[in-house]
């Protein structure tokens, strides 16, 4: 942008035209109260208009000129510096402000907004009524931990499975469900075995209820995962100690029911049963449990849910996001390399909102779930349309009204341990 530019547009812009009148007459009544509070400061240069050493850009020259300023991608701070050294204008700062959160480029690449409040479940009104399942692995020996806990007692039940098909996970419930009865709900995350079809069917023909947490977010589920993190913490100390986790484990799963959980105050055993269960410590008293106790305890799981939570918002500092359906959001990706943005370049459409649970629409119509905290509401035209494949969602991201998909396990299976495989020393000093 040249001088002779400005010249020539300040010229025929009836906006600065006025002003140089202004400035020649001293009239300043019904002027433009921005203009009027720097009057003294305005003089003439040519057709231009100068408040002090500035230049006051004529309006058809002002996007390009902010357009300029920003080249470089710098924030809205470094922004105003660059300008306010060279140029000026009503409410210059607010359309800076305007202009850089509307930015495509800036959008994609900044790192998303605060996470929003959390949301605490609340307790089910009886036992095994809620039950959450997730697995825990692999581990060195290419075996895994199938976790299942109740949402009101807190009970673990638990087994190592070197295999970890459908079947094999179904065979297993039947044999929990066998002692302690089908529940209401079973929440999962979107494990290949857990969407697969079979799963799917077998869940439904004994009338529980299929959840599926959204994609990429674990905290849904986060019961069975705080449990998941528990029986790591066992067989790290079990392996320090010389001793077979898989055995400590089922020695840990009694300590762990016997014992009382700190957010209802009582046992997962207690709770489950309203009785205590028999451990080596000695006891003396009764043993069974009252119904004023099980209020208590859901009384206390509230309020300490409640002090978690208001902990957690204090220290993260949340803000509820206002997204609605209709609205567009970038959507998070992931993180490949260093250069890769923070967001996908093309914004997706709101179709629904489920508490924190965001269901979006591809510009090839396809529709996913994500978690308002992977996104980032988008401010601005439409944006760069991408290529559908460019975004990099899994199959179990894609929103199937609640019925499971037939999903292929990815999984190899193996019944045996897996050892580390190298090639042998003699090759060492080969060349290629």
């Amino acid at each position: 942008m040249t001088m002779e530019e400005i010249d020539k547009c300040s010229q025929n812009d009836p906006e600065i035209q006025e002003l140089r009148n202004r400035i020649h007459t001293g009239k300043w009544e019904g002027c433009n109260k921005s203009y009027y509070a720097v009057r003294h400061e305005l003089t003439t240069f040519g057709n231009m208009v100068l408040r002090g050493t500035r230049i006051v850009m004529p309006r058809p020259l002002r996007e390009q000129t902010l357009k300029l300023a920003h080249e470089g991608h710098q924030g809205i701070v470094k922004t105003k510096q660059r300008l306010r050294q060279k140029v000026w204008w009503p409410n210059i700062d607010r359309e800076v402000e305007g202009m850089i959160r509307q930015c495509h480029a800036c959008q994609v690449v900044n790192k998303a907004a605060q996470a929003e409040p959390i949301q605490p479940s609340k307790l089910p009104e009886g036992p095994w009524e809620d039950l959450a399942i997730d697995l825990c692995g692999p581990f060195p020996s290419g075996e895994y931990i199938i976790v299942l806990t109740d949402y009101y007692s807190r009970w673990p039940e638990a087994t190592v499975l070197r295999s970890i098909t459908s079947q094999t996970t179904i065979n297993w419930l039947n044999h929990v469900f066998s002692s302690h009865g089908y529940p209401k709900s079973i929440t999962c995350d979107n494990g290949a075995q857990f969407v697969s079809k079979e799963f799917c069917t077998y869940l439904s023909d004994h009338g529980i209820h299929h959840r599926r947490v959204t994609p990429y977010w674990p905290q849904a589920n986060g019961q069975v995962e705080r449990m998941n993190k528990v029986f790591l913490k066992l067989i790290r100390a079990s392996v320090v100690e010389g001793k077979d986790w898989r055995k400590e484990l089922t020695n840990f799963l009694l300590i762990y029911r016997s014992s009382p959980h700190i957010t209802t105050g009582l046992s997962p055993a207690e709770m489950l049963f309203k009785r205590q269960i028999r451990t080596k410590l000695p006891q003396v008293g009764k043993m069974s449990v009252s119904q004023k106790q099980l209020k208590e305890a859901m009384r206390h799981d509230r309020a300490q849910k409640q002090s978690y939570k208001n902990y957690a918002d204090r220290h993260r500092r949340t803000q509820v996001r206002d997204i609605k359906p209709g609205d567009k959001v970038l959507v998070k990706c992931e993180k490949k390399n260093k250069l890769s943005p923070a967001f996908y370049p093309t914004p997706f459409k709101v179709v629904k909102k489920m508490g924190n649970c965001l269901e979006l629409m591809r510009p090839d119509g396809i529709k996913f779930r994500r978690n308002v905290s992977h996104t980032k509401l988008y401010k601005g035209g439409e944006g760069e349309i991408g290529d559908a494949n460019l975004y990099d969602l899994e199959e179990d991201d894609i929103c199937d009204n609640g019925e499971g998909e037939n999903i292929p396990n990815h999984q190899r299976e193996n019944d045996r341990p897996r050892r580390n495989r190298h090639p042998p020393r003699w090759l060492d000093d080969y060349i290629t």
